[in-house]
């Protein structure tokens, strides 16, 4: 009996509005903080909150300022939600994909180093910068050649060549940029 073939995990896209959550709450729970200890030891607001918990104080609920504020408040956390909820892309990419049971898998910064180290050693590139996406692999080259033409062939080729010897499952093409550098 065969163990089941588990699928490649999503990545979690949780991390950004985790991160700005944690800051807003770190940034609100230090002003609370500064504040409550002022007015517990001075028994008095400080002086530079005390026009603004007045003015909060006594702002009515139905006002315009306050709506405002809350849809705001609102909107935002809707969107971090949304967010969080959303599922990230792989982090990794199945590769060279066969009948036998099982799946081989590299990550997409692996694969992008790949392809970045392969167009790196074509003639007239600079530097090369690869990024991988749900179905492609963008390159971005830099070349101090004039004639671009001959480059771009080139890389593009060797992109292709390189996505070949891997066979990474739904990255079927590449997408190359390149510019001139003096």
């Amino acid at each position: 009996m065969r163990a089941p073939v588990h699928k490649l995990v999503h990545r979690p896209s949780r991390s950004v509005p985790a991160t700005i959550l944690a800051l807003l709450l770190l940034t609100a729970g230090g002003l609370g903080t500064w504040i409550l200890g002022t007015r517990i030891v001075t028994r008095a607001w400080p002086a530079r909150a005390a026009a603004t918990v007045d003015a909060v104080g006594s702002t009515a609920i139905g006002s315009t300022a306050l709506l405002t504020g809350a849809g705001i408040a609102a909107a935002c956390g809707l969107a971090m939600v949304i967010t969080a909820l959303w599922p990230g892309a792989h982090e990794r990419v199945a590769v060279l994909p066969d009948a036998v049971p099982g799946q081989t898998a590299v990550t997409r910064r692996d694969l992008a180093g790949l392809v970045r180290t392969r167009v790196e050693q074509v003639d007239g590139v600079h530097s090369a910068t690869v990024r991988t996406r749900r179905r492609r692999v963008d390159v971005t080259t830099l070349s101090v050649l004039d004639d671009l033409s001959p480059v771009r062939e080139a890389v593009r080729q060797t992109a292709d060549e390189a996505l070949q010897v891997l066979k990474p499952v739904g990255i079927t093409r590449s997408r190359v940029r390149i510019r001139h550098t003096s």
